[in-house]
């Protein structure tokens, strides 16, 4: 029978990708895969049960579907791996790292081809990373979304946070605000941190003292509480570090007897569908979703064939500032 060194050099591929080829193991192309059965079957390795090429599966990790943005990031998703002819497989609610790290042993005991994680624990700045090295030693393509970590091997995808924050300043000062607040959740977080980074260096010079930041949490009731905080503080506009946020400062900003855009203006972040259904519709940020999630899938299908170890990418791309009626000239100034 024909040794793995023999079909590896007979194909031109490294005897790791044979190994997985005559296995079935995922994390092959098709290609590569056809590649490797053909120089098989001619150095006299039965092959046939090899003929028929499964489809393959990723495993998709988000926070929930809860807050609609997630349920975005699964749906275009889904779409764009059955266009490609392969599964998905969906897990949510990883609250805790040991959670996380659970359902990335259970993908791998799926047998999946790639893992997908949106907004998981690899944003958080001190959470371990061990759990993601036993996805990337085991061969499969990891992309993860929305942070990144240096010491990591595998492909990062993100929103560029910084350029969002710096368009909607612009807005605002060109609407006359000159005391905007900034409410978001961990500031040990990855989209945090980029957020909190441009806010400050792009409001450095905005007056004597710095603009006002609420550290809450990415819920209705945050952005609520973070709203109260910021009007408290003096600030005419408002930016949220999410549309689920913003729901909820719209409400904080009523709360205390003012109007939206009247008297504050709120900037969401997301544009999840029903954004432009609040009262008032609402400006926010659109991440670039559908964009993004073409770019994990291709990234997630494409890995395996040439070697065991992911290498490391990075690639961000720009949200775009989706202006309704939530936003306004400040109180008492022009526009």
């Amino acid at each position: 029978m024909a040794r793995l060194i023999d079909i590896a050099a007979e194909a031109g591929v490294s005897e790791a990708t044979v190994s997985r080829v005559l296995n079935g193991k995922p994390g092959v192309n098709e290609g590569t895969r056809r590649t490797v059965i053909d120089a098989a079957r001619k150095l006299g390795r039965s092959v046939e049960a090899l003929e028929a090429p499964s489809a393959p599966v990723v495993g998709v990790l988000v926070p929930d579907l809860d807050n609609q943005v997630f349920a975005s990031w699964v749906e275009r998703l889904e779409v764009e791996l059955f266009e490609r002819g392969a599964a998905i497989l969906v897990a949510f609610r990883a609250r805790t790292v040991e959670r996380e790290q659970e359902i990335l042993q259970r993908f791998l005991r799926a047998g999946v081809s790639a893992i997908i994680v949106v907004s998981g624990h690899h944003a958080q700045e001190r959470a371990p990373l061990d759990h993601y090295r036993e996805v990337t030693e085991a061969g499969l393509p990891l992309v993860l979304v929305n942070g990144v970590r240096e010491e990591l091997e595998a492909a990062f995808l993100s929103s560029d946070d910084g350029h969002a924050i710096g368009v909607v300043l612009t807005h605002l000062q060109e609407l006359g605000h000159r005391r905007v607040g900034l409410a978001v959740g961990d500031e040990h977080t990855f989209p945090v941190r980029q957020k909190l980074r441009a806010f400050e260096q792009a409001t450095a010079d905005w007056g004597s003292e710095p603009q006002p930041v609420a550290f809450t949490d990415f819920s209705y009731a945050g952005g609520y509480e973070a709203a109260r905080d910021l009007v408290d503080r003096g600030v005419s506009a408002i930016i949220c570090g999410s549309d689920v946020m913003a729901a909820g400062a719209l409400e904080g900003v009523r709360s205390l007897g003012l109007a939206v855009p009247r008297d504050v203006s709120v900037v969401g972040y997301d544009d999840v569908f029903w954004a432009a259904l609040t009262d008032p519709p609402l400006t926010t940020v659109r991440q670039a979703v559908g964009t993004i999630a073409r770019a994990a899938v291709r990234t997630a299908l494409k890995g395996g064939e040439a070697s065991r170890r992911p290498s490391r990418t990075e690639v961000v791309f720009r949200p775009q500032l989706v202006v309704r009626g939530s936003t306004a000239a400040a109180p008492g100034g022009a526009s």
